[in-house]
């Protein structure tokens, strides 16, 4: 009769090698780096979101002027600051109709001093649609102040980049 334990391998019991370290290692930094990648991502777009908001009531006025008018409206409303909650957003121009946010240096460096501009542009019907970024009109739509010969909006690509734009601005 054989009375010996059971038999315990050698290479088991001597742990993780360096080299399993050293991967185990570099695949939670990749990890890290890709989520502080991912929520810095989501940190900017949230700035840019909370900033067009700012201009929906500029948005309005634009297209109440043009209804108005049949032209875009003068550049009577440039440099206008923004209203209160517009932390990220240090002035907003308004150029034949045009809306342009810069941000300001309370935004995050990839979007600090850039500009995101809101174009308008009119239907047949004389309707006002908006287009942000560098996103590409639609069929059938000009530039505001088309129908009536006068100046036009004319749309300014952005510097921002597009993975911190919201999908209808890109």
């Amino acid at each position: 009769m054989n009375r010996q334990g059971p038999r315990t391998d050698v290479a088991s019991e001597r742990g993780l090698s360096t080299i399993e370290v050293v991967v185990a290692l570099a695949v939670t930094g990749l990890m890290l780096a890709l989520t502080f990648s991912a929520v810095d991502t989501y940190v900017v777009r949230g700035q840019v979101a909370e900033s067009l908001a700012l201009a929906v009531p500029l948005q309005h006025q634009v297209a109440h002027a043009f209804r108005s008018s049949g032209a875009p409206p003068g550049n009577n409303l440039v440099k206008v600051r923004p209203l209160a909650g517009g932390a990220y957003v240090d002035t907003i121009e308004i150029s034949d109709g045009r809306i342009d946010l810069r941000f300001g240096l309370a935004a995050d460096a990839a979007i600090a001093g850039r500009v995101l501009s809101l174009t308008p542009f009119e239907t047949a019907d004389l309707e006002v649609v908006w287009v942000c970024g560098s996103a590409v009109r639609g069929v059938g739509l000009h530039p505001l102040g088309f129908s009536g010969g006068s100046r036009q909006a004319v749309q300014a690509p952005t510097s921002i980049e597009p993975r911190y734009l919201p999908p209808a601005c890109r």
